[in-house]
């Protein structure tokens, strides 16, 4: 299975996408908890359905990319969940 198939099979699911972002670190976990939050959201519900509408609605380039990064990273998985959820978390704090 793709990395990133494999990312979407799993943390489309609340408890393990939370398990998920807790491991990016406390920093990124911070940024997702503040969005969530005001979205009424926990970090897995949150987590979650961005990375589904990720699966859903994302196009070749942008998968590649993130393809390619995970290429380059010794946690491959994490840094694709942390490439899906942070453009959701900058839209965000852009007031969009």
């Amino acid at each position: 299975m793709c990395l990133i198939a494999e990312i979407i099979h799993t943390c489309s699911h609340e408890k393990v996408a939370q398990a998920a972002v807790a491991s990016l670190g406390s920093c990124f976990a911070g940024k997702v908890g503040m969005t969530a939050g005001a979205r009424g959201l926990s970090i897995g519900a949150f987590a979650a359905r961005a990375v589904r509408e990720f699966g859903e609605y994302s196009g070749e380039s942008e998968r590649q990319a993130i393809r390619d990064a995970m290429g380059r990273s010794d946690q491959p998985i994490l840094t694709g969940l942390q490439l899906i959820l942070s453009p959701v978390i900058e839209r965000e704090e852009a007031g969009a």
